[in-house]
């Protein structure tokens, strides 16, 4: 599933947004990729609104329709996938393979604001 979340991320940002890197790069590769401004960027922009008419449009929301097109998919899964994009871009993790020690501490949190938005939002 994480390949699958990193591909529907590329594909939402684009060659434009965000260049493309290999899993085989070398360390100076990766620091370079995770240090550039379309990176950067694109770590800032997952959550902001793609178009400004339609504000839950977000990336990080055209990111998990492309994983889930039916909307038909978990608490958990999306805070997964959400988890998977914010590690693979920040410049404070080093690598782009995801260890299991840094999933779960992110991957808590954002399970707990998924679960705060989603029950405010049904209020």
């Amino acid at each position: 599933m994480t390949t699958r979340i990193k591909d529907a991320m590329f594909f939402v940002f684009g060659a434009r947004q965000l260049d493309s890197i290999n899993n085989n790069s070398t360390p100076v590769e990766v620091s370079d990729w995770k240090n550039s401004r379309k990176t950067k960027d694109a770590y800032q922009k997952l959550f902001t609104p793609i178009n400004p008419n339609n504000p839950e449009e977000t990336y990080m929301f055209k990111i998990l329709s492309k994983m889930w097109p039916s909307a038909n998919t978990t608490n958990i899964k999306s805070a997964y996938a959400i988890t998977v994009c914010q590690t693979m871009l920040s410049s404070h993790y080093e690598l782009l393979t995801i260890k299991e020690k840094i999933v779960k501490r992110k991957l808590l949190k954002n399970l707990l604001s998924n679960l705060i938005y989603f029950n405010i939002n049904q209020l």
